[in-house]
This record gives structure tokens, sequence and C-alpha cells, in this order.
């Protein structure tokens, strides 16, 4: 439902992209620059779009819950592919004459500080809670590995609860992760090493804008990418905590904890959400050759 919810709100927030690419976010004095604006904007809803038609046929073929959990994830990675597109879709430079400039760009200047630390604390959070539910996971009753959770309270008390996130779901997931933060990086790459358009200080500041706005899409992407899934494994874990017949103590905080994770994730959502389909932010008035 999770992913539902989160493909819905991205439909319609591609097809607001779609219809007004043609406006860039940040002021474009620069012709170059305007048509660099509209082109990363176009593939970026491109990739909104195919990420839908691809994450809603994840989200309705998958089994056992692996649609669900794979759906929006999949869907980011479209994005990723969007925004990589964009970036790579310029024309060649022509001519002979070159003009070169001095400076160094670090993808760094051009990612948002605060939702960048926060995408990575739900990377680390998400990675470290697959981790503890794989070592921890067993069989199912019909023998599939990595999908439910045993227990043993005595001699007379024993059984087992699920799904429980062990490898027959974290497996494929952290295999979407790794391509999904592997593109990341070469997106953001490509943001830094697409060559300068315009040579005017206007321009070049108009140009930074546009990579700030495809470093924040591609941080709100990542965003996507492990807040959705970190949602439903926190709520499938704390399920199944609260299932078990004679939990520890430990095991009732650790449900609580995890549920009451997942209003800060829906923010979190809508804070990437934004991002990829309308990131913008003043350009600085600091040349990078300056910093």
């Amino acid at each position: 439902m999770l992913s539902l919810v989160l493909l819905t709100v991205l439909a319609a927030g591609g097809l607001a992209v779609a219809l007004g690419s043609h406006r860039p976010d940040a002021p474009a004095r620069d012709g170059g620059v305007r048509r660099v604006a509209r082109r990363t904007a176009r593939w970026r809803a491109a990739g909104v779009v195919v990420g839908l038609v691809v994450g809603l046929e994840v989200l309705t073929s998958g089994t056992l819950g692996r649609g669900v959990l794979l759906a929006a994830p999949v869907c980011a990675l479209c994005v990723l592919a969007g925004i990589l597109a964009g970036e790579l879709a310029g024309p060649a430079v022509a001519g002979r004459t070159r003009q070169a400039a001095l400076e160094v760009r670090r993808v760094r200047d051009y990612l948002p500080p605060a939702l960048s630390r926060t995408v990575a604390l739900l990377a680390a959070l998400l990675l470290g809670l697959l981790a503890v539910t794989s070592a921890t996971a067993s069989a199912d009753d019909i023998g599939r590995a990595g999908r439910s959770l045993a227990y043993r309270c005595g001699a007379d008390l024993a059984g087992a609860v699920g799904p429980w996130p062990g490898a027959f779901y974290s497996a494929p997931l952290v295999a979407v992760l790794a391509v999904g933060l592997l593109g990341a990086c070469l997106t953001l790459r490509q943001v830094v090493r697409r060559p300068r358009t315009g040579t005017a200080a206007d321009a070049l500041l108009d140009d930074d804008a546009v990579r700030r706005r495809s470093a924040a899409a591609v941080t709100g992407a990542c965003g996507v990418l492990v807040a959705v899934p970190l949602a439903g494994v926190a709520l499938t874990t704390a399920a199944a905590l609260l299932s078990v017949d004679c939990r520890a103590g430990w095991q009732s905080a650790a449900a609580i904890a995890l549920l009451g994770l997942v209003p800060a994730l829906l923010a979190v959502l809508g804070w990437c959400a934004s991002a990829v389909l309308a990131p913008g932010g003043r350009p600085a008035r600091t040349p990078l050759a300056a910093r």
C-alpha cells in the first residue's frame, strides 16, 4: 500500500514536471543553459513516467510480498536512469576552437547537505536492519529459507512467525540497492563532469543551478530507493516480533521503535519526492574555482 501511494504521488508529479519542463526552475540567462535545463527536466520526467510503469508492473507481479517491497526501489532506478540520460544527452562540442576554465568541481559542492545526510543515515539503518533479520531468519513451513522467525520458550512452547525479512526478501532487495547506489554514483559523476555551458559569469552560475537541480533529484531518488523498503521492513519486523507468544521485553521495545520510525519515514519520503519532482535552490554566488 505504501508503494502504491508513493507511485501515485510520483505519477502526478511526473506529469506536472513533464508539462512544465519548458520552464526551468532556476532563471537561466544563457540560451545554452536553458536548453540544458529543459533537456535534463524532460529526461527526468521521462524517468519518473517509465519508473511508474515498471514499478506498477513489479508491484502486481511479485510473489509473497516481494513485488510490494521492490516496486518503489525499481521506480527509483528508472528515475536515476532518466537523470543520467539527461546529463549524457547533450550534443558533442563542435569545432576546433575550445575554451577551458581552471576550476575544481566536486560532487559535494552540488549535493543538498541535509537531505544527503538523511538518506545516508536511512541507508545505513536499512542495511543494518536487513543484516539482523537475515541472520535470525529461518525457513517457513514449506521450506523457503529466510522467510520466518523461529522461537522457543522453554521445553514445551515453540513456533515460528512470518513473514520475516530474511534472505528470501533481503537478497533481491540488496541487489537492487547495490545497482541503485552504483547508478547514483555514476550519475553524480556525470553531473560534475558534464562540460560547462556558456562562459559568462551569469551563465556559469545558472549552469551550477542546473547541476544542483540534478544532484538534488539523484539524492531524492536514492531516498525513495531506501526509505520505502525501510518502512516495509520495519513494519514487517515489528508485526512479527509482536506475534511472538513469549517475546522478551527488548523485542517489544524494538517493535515499538520500528513502528515509531514509520511516520518519520513518510515525512522523509515527501521530502525526497519534492527533490525528484521539483528540485531547485538558488545558486551560490561564489564561483567554484574560488572555493
